[in-house]
């Protein structure tokens, strides 16, 4: 009889242990489940506000330029007045954007940023409004555009530390201003190449004179190209 009162109470306290044990597994499991939505809700959030904030950067930055477009080159040039009133206008609208646009989305962009891309949109944002100060005093075109390019370089590498905090390791390399082969790839046919593929066509018509022009040209510059003098 004791036997059969031990061996039924290490059924019952098994039978209980094996309920904990699976609640306990179970609520586990309920937590990484929802720790793992938190943890891609924080990264869609992330993405969504690092996007945002690039992408207003980059069209800033095209607008200063099609404004800056309008300086003198070297200083000594006039300007139209219908090209003063136009800087002037466009010079006030840029300056609206960065303290009602950009201000907001670099606001919350820190909320969620970690430090290093926090300090890189700050100097992203400063540098916006650093290129104003040629462009309002008028100033030569010649010292515009190498603070443009610096500001183009500074959004690349806030790009890059933001893929790195989504997960995204590997860096993408832009150099500014681009190469004579940009967009083009250099392994790839050229222009004259399909061209001189035409003549492989049976009853293609003869190429124009514009299309022989065209491989002449080729032809002469990879000759000036290979020339060791």
């Amino acid at each position: 009889m004791f036997a059969v009162v031990v061996a039924g109470g290490f059924g019952v306290t098994g039978t209980i242990v094996g309920v904990v044990m699976t609640t306990w597994l179970g609520r586990s499991a309920e937590r990484r489940r929802l720790a793992a939505e938190d943890d891609r809700r924080w990264l869609a959030d992330r993405r969504r506000v690092y996007a945002a904030f690039l992408v207003l950067s980059q069209s800033m930055l095209r607008e200063i330029d099609g404004v800056a477009v309008f300086l003198p080159y070297r200083g000594d040039e006039e300007l139209a007045d219908e090209d003063e009133a136009f800087m002037t206008d466009g010079l006030m609208h840029y300056i609206a954007r960065w303290d009602d646009q950009l201000q907001p989305a670099l606001s919350d962009l820190l909320l969620v940023a970690g430090s290093g891309v926090a300090d890189l949109a700050d100097r992203v944002s400063g540098a916006l409004m650093e290129l104003t100060a040629v462009v309002e005093k008028r100033g030569p075109f010649v010292s515009y555009y190498p603070g443009w390019f610096r500001a183009q370089d500074l959004l690349g590498v806030l790009r890059n530390a933001m893929r790195a905090e989504l997960g995204l390791n590997d860096a993408i390399e832009t150099n500014y201003p681009r190469d004579s082969e940009w967009p083009w790839l250099k392994d790839r046919p050229s222009e004259e190449e399909y061209i001189r593929r035409q003549t492989e066509i049976q009853g293609r018509p003869p190429l124009t004179t514009c299309e022989k022009a065209r491989l002449v040209e080729s032809k002469d510059d990879k000759s000036a190209s290979s020339d060791p003098s």
